[in-house]
């Protein structure tokens, strides 16, 4: 067999280190290509893995390295025809975007990575380094892919203009170092801190810059969905992020914990487990909205919110036939899509929210929600023996949480007083007015009695107590 050029030498190795790792991953011979993954280790999978992706980053550094010398052959000029033009395509990225089935970005990308870690003659035809020395010594390693050397690359070029070569050269092989360790996600975080470091006059204007794009749009589309899309300068993004990564955090934590055995208190004879919660099954951007719209209740309802907040609220309109009977629609003011009468009855009690009664003949029947508010001490009380939300094993603070009443305002004529008040998240309210849950006080205790459909039995489950009175009742 004739000896590899010399180019390809190293990919010759990376070969042979994949053709060993696959053959030393298996534990049963190779008779099915398609078996054979299967037929391999854990451990024997991993190396296997990592020499393939070595052996992708000596391809990808041949590609970067072809796709320069075919766009320098496309420039034509004096050196020769335009090598692109030659086979019908208008650009050395189109070609190579041809060749390779990829995009036509990525093939640019293939062009500038390799542009960049060629070696350059000068005027006198004398070999010069290539113009960043340490991710081309890095991309012909098989160290770096080409997408790290493409943002290690344009980071570089953006800030050449004003900064020393010394400190450029610095940050070129901090950067390659730590690109492998990082990945690309974390090396662009780790460009942002040092783009701050190398020019801290700059920061100031790119600031600037994000602010002038900040936006939010806000809409309602044909199927009744209320659509967000927006983008905030980091001043303005982080408190959103915040919020609603703590409220989002505090779900999982509740949704992991739910899924480890603990005892559990079995007063008035509750069977051990009856108070074990199923494990969340919202996604990820479900837990998002629901924290976003728990941090505008909250706003709506705050002592401290803005003026313009505290005077703000949602207005309900519903028939009084459809309030008693629990059949037929309400409408929210500002929002095109009807929700169901049993909606209503739920988000009438929210905070922010204003329920308008109406009549058959639209005549305005009751106003406001002075009379059928929990006031504050009755919420201090409330939140005394709850602890917070009194759903059994969620961990929603105090301030997260509303008063519900049990035997409900219309529907039951419930009072509102400290024996028929209970302290619910907005979730776990959605889920009593859904699902059909029953709720009893007993012993200063929350009881939570489940529809047929999801226990025949209906055994009750002890609802959360506030810590200190749980600790006092085993003391006891």
């Amino acid at each position: 067999m004739p000896e590899a050029p010399a180019a390809l030498r190293e990919l010759e190795v990376a070969c042979g280190d994949v053709l060993d790792a696959w053959a030393g991953a298996l534990l049963r011979p190779s008779q099915d290509p398609e078996a054979d993954v299967s037929a391999m280790g854990d451990d024997g999978l991993v190396r296997a893995t990592e020499a393939l992706a070595r052996l992708g980053r000596r391809v990808e550094a041949l590609q970067a390295r072809c796709a320069a010398g075919v766009a320098e052959r496309s420039r034509g000029g004096i050196e020769g025809p335009d090598l692109a033009r030659q086979h019908g395509f208008g650009s050395a990225e189109r070609l190579i975007a041809q060749a390779t089935g990829g995009r036509h970005s990525d093939a640019a990308r293939l062009v500038a990575v390799g542009e960049a870690t060629a070696r350059r003659a000068s005027f006198s035809g004398a070999s010069l380094p290539p113009r960043h020395p340490h991710i081309a010594g890095s991309l012909e390693s098989g160290v770096l892919c080409v997408g790290a050397a493409d943002l290690i690359r344009r980071f570089l070029d953006r800030i050449t203009p004003g900064v020393a070569r010394d400190a450029l050269d610095a940050a070129e092989q901090l950067l390659v170092d730590r690109a492998p360790i990082v990945g690309i996600d974390g090396l662009g975080r780790l460009i942002k801190q040092l783009e701050a470091h190398l020019d801290p006059d700059g920061v100031k204007p790119r600031e600037d810059e994000l602010r002038a794009r900040r936006s939010l749009a806000i809409w309602e589309d044909a199927a009744g969905m209320i659509n967000l899309r927006g983008a905030f300068d980091p001043a303005n993004g982080a408190p959103i992020k915040l919020a609603i990564e703590a409220l989002v955090g505090a779900e999982l934590h509740r949704a992991r914990d739910a899924k480890r055995p603990f005892d559990t208190d079995t007063a008035d004879g509750a069977q051990a487990g009856d108070d074990r919660v199923p494990a969340e099954d919202r996604t990820i951007a479900q837990l998002n909205a629901d924290a976003l719209a728990d941090i505008a209740r909250l706003s709506l309802s705050s002592a401290d919110a803005p003026p313009a907040l505290r005077t703000a609220v949602v207005i309900t309109r519903i028939d009084l036939d459809a309030l008693e009977s629990g059949h037929g629609h309400a409408t929210i003011d500002g929002i095109d899509q009807p929700v169901s009468a049993s909606t209503a009855r739920e988000i009438a009690a929210s905070a922010g929210v204003t329920p308008m009664i109406l009549s058959g003949t639209g005549e305005v029947l009751d106003l406001g929600r002075t009379a059928r508010l929990f006031s504050p001490a009755q919420k201090i009380a409330l939140v005394e023996r709850d602890g917070g939300c009194a759903w059994p094993g969620c961990h929603r603070p105090p301030s997260h949480t509303q008063a519900h009443h049990i035997a409900w305002w219309k529907r039951d004529s419930g009072p509102t007083d400290l024996a028929n008040g209970i302290m619910l998240c907005s979730h776990h309210h959605h889920r009593v007015h859904d699902d059909g849950w029953r709720i009893v006080i007993r012993d200063r205790r929350s009881w939570f009695i489940p529809p047929p459909h999801l226990d025949p039995e209906q055994r009750p489950r002890p609802g959360n107590v506030a810590a200190r009175h749980l600790l006092a009742h085993r003391a006891a």
